[in-house]
């Protein structure tokens, strides 16, 4: 699986040095990267809209609750979006995937310990708003997203600041 991850963020960063297009770095609170994430995202042509990618890291702390502590959960944020509308505000529609992991100990409300590692991939659709100028400036971005799991579906939200570059 970390191969495939490899294999899949390269695509995007060699993809993104052949042309110079509409590049952000962003912040993420919330969203398809867990708790917190850092992101790139960049569009398939020179325009400010239209389809595009992302690709980042994120991190969902150690839970601690009733006397069970699960490990932290890392994940890689992955997708397309596409932008609509007119120079700074646009709707924003996306489809991405997050594969996620974690390997450490959890405790159970017993007191025992136990080795708790897992993987997984999650599917997010989203669609929000982007305030994203023309050129060199701060971006931002806020969002609604159902997460479907093997579990079910569930929404989540998520907000997002950077610069675009």
């Amino acid at each position: 699986m970390t191969k495939t991850l490899l294999a899949v963020l390269s695509l995007f960063v060699s993809s993104s040095s052949i042309a110079q297009k509409s590049q952000s770095v962003f912040f993420e609170l919330g969203g398809n990267g867990g708790f917190v994430s850092v992101n790139y995202d960049s569009r398939f042509t020179n325009s400010e809209k239209g389809l595009g990618y992302r690709a980042g890291f994120g991190f969902i702390p150690p839970s601690n609750s009733f006397g069970v502590s699960d490990p932290a959960i890392w994940t890689v944020p992955v997708g397309l979006n596409y932008l609509l509308g007119k120079t700074r505000h646009y709707f924003e529609a996306g489809l991405g995937a997050t594969f996620y992991f974690y390997n450490g100990t959890g405790t159970d409300f017993l007191g025992t310990t136990e080795i708790k590692k897992g993987a997984g991939i999650l599917l997010f659709p989203s669609a929000g708003y982007r305030y994203s100028p023309y050129g060199k400036a701060f971006q931002g971005r806020l969002f609604i997203s159902p997460v479907i799991s093997s579990e079910g579906v569930s929404f989540y939200w998520g907000l997002s600041i950077g610069i675009k570059f």
